[in-house]
């Protein structure tokens, strides 16, 4: 059985490709003011430019390939087709992005509190600097929708309108994790760690599609709304190392029921209501991650404008959807992108000729 095993995952590895970017991606490197280089791709916009570039951030345990996966399952190609600059970035320690080494400067920990107080303001400075835009607009799924309401909450700046995706401020709600992260968390997570989580997923990456329907990938995604090859693909090259801190800091959200900086002075959740960036907060009804009433909480502490949309049949979707499926779903662009993009597009200014 070990051997029949092996031979599955060794032939599935061969067979498993990353999928490279198309020649217009354009690569860029700026460094956060504690000394990190940060991985940013541009696509410019298709036509002419019909609003502000947007910037796309994913989640833990993730990389900019979620948000830009291939030609059909790509929010950063289907905006810029859509006559809007796009960009994709990796916080540090993921994807492109520089890796700890305490030789440059660049130790453990790495926290959650690194990613909105260092890397998102590097990658929108960036963005408005190439771009010459004095604000841009910004698109976070999971964590990365977490990292914006941290960073706006702060009274961060140059952010138009924010779209977040499937993003809680507290997972004590139903999420199937609870348990789980209750009982192991704190045994395994610590600051002076990156978990291999990236690792683990390549080597289950064969083993993906030969059950398309089990507990696993329903936790994920969710198999009628995204195809489990579309899921292998993400598996095998969207993934992304895990950083020990980051994590033992969101296990908060779980342990206390409050959503705050590592040193639990700054209460994020409390401080959203002084947010005045208009963000529409999207949430999938087969959510197991980030259950919509998580996410529905970040929903009710924002103080600005904002808008609610959970994707469900009952509201027009064609499909339940899961955590996953708000970036890779086959029918994401319609049923996702484009009312994100209706949002930002009506807080943008009339054009005048």
């Amino acid at each position: 059985m070990k051997r029949v095993l092996l031979l599955l995952l060794l032939g599935g590895c061969a067979n498993l490709r990353v999928v490279p970017l198309p020649k217009e991606a354009e690569r860029h490197r700026p460094k956060t003011a504690d000394g990190w280089e940060l991985s940013l791709v541009r696509y410019r916009a298709v036509g002419p430019a019909t609003g502000r570039p947007v910037l796309l951030c994913h989640g833990i345990s993730a990389n900019e390939r979620n948000m830009d996966l291939d030609d059909e399952h790509s929010m950063a190609r289907w905006f810029a087709s859509q006559g809007r600059e796009a960009w994709t970035m990796s916080v540090r320690a993921t994807g492109d992005s520089d890796r700890p080494d305490p030789s440059k400067g660049r130790t453990l920990p790495i926290r959650f509190d690194h990613y909105w107080q260092y890397d998102l303001p590097t990658a929108i400075e960036h963005v408005r600097k190439v771009s010459g835009a004095d604000a841009i607009d910004y698109a976070g799924h999971s964590m990365g929708g977490m990292i914006a309401y941290a960073y706006l909450s702060q009274g961060g700046q140059g952010l138009h309108a924010v779209a977040t995706m499937g993003s809680p401020t507290r997972l004590d709600w139903g999420t199937g994790l609870e348990q789980l992260i209750r009982t192991l968390g704190p045994a395994v997570v610590s600051d002076d760690i990156i978990l291999p989580s990236q690792f683990g997923a390549q080597l289950s990456a064969p083993l993906q599609t030969l059950v398309d329907d089990g507990p696993f990938q329903r936790f994920f995604y969710n198999p009628e709304s995204t195809k489990p090859e579309t899921w292998q693909r993400l598996v095998v090259y969207g993934t992304a190392d895990t950083a020990g801190g980051a994590a033992k800091q969101l296990l908060t959200l779980v342990e206390t029921s409050r959503f705050t900086s590592a040193d639990g002075k700054v209460d994020f959740r409390a401080d959203m209501a002084r947010i005045r960036t208009p963000v529409i907060v999207v949430a999938g009804k087969l959510d197991r991650v980030a259950p919509s009433s998580a996410v529905k909480d970040g929903y009710r502490a924002l103080g600005g404008p904002k808008r609610w949309l959970l994707i469900t049949r009952a509201n027009g979707a064609l499909g339940e959807y899961g955590h996953m499926d708000l970036v890779i779903g086959e029918r994401a662009p319609d049923e996702v992108f484009r009312p994100v993009l209706d949002f930002f597009n009506q807080h943008e200014p009339p054009r005048t000729h």
